[in-house]
């Protein structure tokens, strides 16, 4: 008996410049050939580990600085490190209130991610750093990892940001390895199916009840049970090419 596959589609929700972003990358796709038969990428715990990550990649090259002046910090952009226009900065990147900071004097900041995953059977994401990619060794502090279920909580991803070394600057080129997604199902060994899905009017009007509520309330955790109740049986659907 062969177990089906577990369906997971992923899109942008992002009204322009689509193009921009990358597709999730199976990091097993993109690792170098053996150089022996003993070589670490023939081991199979590791090839099976490897084989459920996915790769998410900076769809912009920017470079930032953060300054304190007492109690005040400010979020700079680097112009020669940085390849987009001012007025979109706004919508892409920004400093969270010191109050939301995990520590008083380690800044944080959030990149938004507009991508969201979707199943119709149970499942969790996680996405967690790239610490497998060479990209992870020069960021000057350390990437937050968070997980939920994708079944019904389509939430679009943030790239979450704690500055330990302020006196470097963050530099990010655009097709950088910005952090690792991981879909937990039972069993653990049921295969994945995963393609870019359509945004029907079903999914929209779905995804409408988990938009924005973060600003309303804390435990968003708390809305699961009411919002399964509301969801449709199915909302997966594949994008034609």
């Amino acid at each position: 008996f062969v177990m089906k596959p577990i369906e997971i589609g992923w899109a942008i929700d992002n009204p322009s410049a689509q193009s921009i972003f990358f597709s999730p990358i199976k990091l097993s796709s993109i690792r170098s050939k053996p150089i022996s038969r003993r070589a670490v990428q023939a081991c199979p715990a590791i090839s099976d580990f490897e084989d459920d990550l996915y790769l998410l990649k900076s769809p912009v090259s920017i470079q930032l600085r953060v300054k304190r002046d007492g109690d005040k910090w400010d979020l700079l952009v680097v112009e020669g490190g940085t390849r987009i226009d001012q007025d979109l900065l706004k919508d892409f990147v920004y400093l969270m209130p010191s109050n939301e900071w995990r520590q008083e004097n380690i800044p944080t900041i959030q990149f938004r991610l507009p991508y969201f995953f979707l199943t119709d059977e149970p499942c969790r994401l996680q996405q967690t750093a790239p610490y497998l990619s060479n990209s992870f060794l020069k960021y000057p502090g350390i990437i937050i990892g968070g997980r939920f279920p994708i079944d019904i909580w389509p939430r679009t991803l943030n790239w979450a940001f704690e500055w330990i070394d302020i006196k470097r600057d963050l530099r990010l080129v655009r097709g950088d390895h910005l952090c690792y997604v991981f879909f937990e199902r039972n069993p653990f060994d049921r295969k994945l199916d995963l393609y870019e899905m359509e945004i029907t009017p079903e999914l929209f009007e779905y995804r409408k009840q988990i938009a924005e509520t973060p600003r309303y309330i804390s435990n968003t955790f708390s809305l699961f049970d009411e919002v399964k109740k509301r969801r449709p049986e199915s909302l997966l659907k594949r994008k034609l090419k």
